[in-house]
């Protein structure tokens, strides 16, 4: 699949996913793994087998199917190239507030504004629901901080070497907030 995407070709969305495609898994298992084996703090190691990926995926499309979450995409020419979870809390004390979660763009089209315009549209989806407030959890290691700080949110705490990339690669997880 990466070898159809053209960095500097059309992309579509980004999308909120109300009915999820049969290939959907599948889709976000290999974005997930062409932003892993490219360094990408995704959330897998570079270890981590396809089944792994495409277990947790389905995972995740069973959680749009019973609209727990929202899922926001981009893609170019049927080829999933970006993504974006929002995931609203469930209880009643904490109904206004939600996370935004997976945010993942394509290795070849990073740096080209789609991981901005994915974040904008989370926002979009949250302010359409209710939210107030957001969290989001993010990897050092990759300036995420400036990232997501340059979009007004507070960093909030960070957890030393919580995430292990892998033997001896231990990053600290990164805990921001922002309003809505």
């Amino acid at each position: 699949m990466a070898d159809d995407i053209d960095p500097e070709g059309f992309v579509s969305g980004p999308h909120r996913v109300d009915t999820p495609h049969p290939d959907l898994a599948e889709a976000l298992a290999d974005l997930w793994g062409r932003v892993t084996v490219a360094g990408g703090p995704i959330g897998f190691t570079p270890t981590s087998t396809v089944d792994e990926l495409r277990a947790v995926a389905t995972d995740l499309v069973e959680e749009v199917r019973a609209r727990r979450i929202q899922l926001i995409t981009i893609g170019q020419q049927h080829v999933l190239v970006g993504m974006a979870v929002l995931r609203p809390d469930p209880l009643p004390a904490r109904r206004h507030t939600g996370e935004l979660g997976w945010l993942a763009v394509d290795p070849q089209l990073q740096g080209k504004g789609w991981g901005g315009r994915l974040h904008d549209a989370v926002l979009v989806a949250a302010q359409a629901v209710g939210l107030e407030k957001l969290s989001a959890q993010a990897r050092s290691g990759h300036d995420l901080e400036g990232f997501y700080t340059a979009r007004d949110w507070v960093e909030r705490g960070r957890w030393p070497g919580a995430v292990r990339v892998a033997e001896g690669d231990e990053r600290d997880d990164i805990w921001f907030t922002r309003d809505v």
